[in-house]
């Protein structure tokens, strides 16, 4: 049941919650924007209205992605103003006189930190890879007016697909190349196109002087026959436009729900197994991190010996910092190359401050 003084940290927290979420992301906005204006203005034909336009719907899309990087900091920040401010005007003594302990007093903040974590898991694993074509977009190239190669993208049935132009915008691949391999590896057939289409309504690529090229037995010298070519009209494919824009931008896996990344991770089964296993688990250890770097911080504010704010904030500041580093430092660096499992940089951190997080909170005096 929800009580008064429920109601009243509740109201405190949510309204730090906002203030800080509209500072840390509106900052995040600002330095991004100072850093890349230029790549906004790159179009010289473009009026001063069409430049705006541009970076609103940039910015309008990549608000999910900063929420979902800022999440843990926002959730620490909005719980430690809430508790700071509480210290401050001396109403944690007041919670104290009355017979509350700091632990009930923390409770409803951590609660409502879990219904939080449930938002950035609906942001990352449903809003994100919705948009996901729109947030691998380049600063420069908002429209996708920009061509480029495309080569060996693994497909289905071990295939690789390669084109010598693909054209985000008109969604289509020119002087296309497909490679399907059996088993073991070896090229059981080619197709080859002067131009591919994609096919919203059939989910496939649509060829203009497109041809297969079987492979019978091998000869002699090892080498496989080719058997005569096969006219083709459509090439059946798990590469959509969307995808193949995808792969352009960095770090894309993190735009992927988790059944799309299990999806690719058996695609890319001989080359991205790693990959796909590290950004799962930093995935599945997000919310348990966001919560640990909130229960690192808090402890330091439920105080009853009225501490200068200054001083604690301080504290709990060094301590957050550190674990913020250490994560990201974990989770960037490839250990794989020292035969290091690739789910452990996910985990790492949890296993170091976790701890240090429940020694924290058994040392409230209440």
């Amino acid at each position: 049941m929800i009580k008064t003084l429920d109601r009243y940290i509740l109201r405190a927290f949510f309204t730090n919650y906002l203030i800080a979420m509209a500072v840390m992301i509106g900052l995040y906005v600002i330095l991004d924007l100072f850093v890349n204006l230029d790549e906004f203005t790159s179009v010289k034909s473009d009026t001063k209205l069409q430049t705006i336009f541009k970076i609103v719907d940039y910015y309008g899309y990549n608000l999910l992605l900063y929420f979902a990087q800022l999440s843990g900091v926002i959730l620490l920040i909005a719980g430690c103003f809430t508790f700071g401010r509480f210290l401050r005007t001396n109403e944690v003594t007041a919670m104290l006189a009355s017979g509350t302990s700091l632990y009930r007093v923390a409770a409803p903040v951590i609660l409502a930190a879990l219904a939080m974590n449930v938002l950035w898991f609906v942001d990352q694993e449903v809003l994100i890879p919705r948009f996901a074509d729109k947030l691998a977009r380049k600063h420069s190239d908002i429209e996708g007016r920009n061509s480029y190669a495309v080569w060996f993208q693994p497909d289905r049935d071990g295939a690789l697909v390669s084109a010598g132009m693909f054209h985000p915008r008109a969604k289509e691949m020119r002087n296309l190349l497909v490679m399907k391999r059996d088993g073991s590896a070896r090229m059981t057939e080619v197709v080859r196109a002067d131009r591919a289409r994609w096919d919203e309504e059939r989910q496939n690529w649509k060829l203009e002087g497109g041809f297969a090229t079987p492979f019978g037995a091998t000869s002699g010298a090892g080498v496989a026959e080719d058997v005569g070519r096969i006219p083709l009209t459509e090439y059946t494919s798990e590469l959509t436009p969307k995808e193949l824009q995808l792969q352009q931008a960095t770090q894309w896996t993190n735009f992927l729900s988790l059944p799309e990344l299990e999806r690719l991770n058996q695609r890319f089964s001989e080359s991205g197994t790693g990959e796909f296993i590290k950004v799962k688990h930093r995935r599945l250890t997000t919310i348990i991190m966001n919560m640990v770097l909130l229960c690192l911080g808090i402890p330091f504010f439920l105080n009853r010996e009225r501490p200068s704010v200054l001083i604690v904030g301080a504290r709990c500041l060094g301590v957050c910092a550190t674990c913020y580093v250490f994560t990201f430092l974990a989770q960037s660096v490839d250990l794989s190359v020292f035969g290091v499992d690739p789910a452990l940089p996910a985990w790492l951190p949890i296993i170091v401050f976790a701890p240090l997080a429940v020694l924290l909170l058994d040392g409230i005096k209440t």
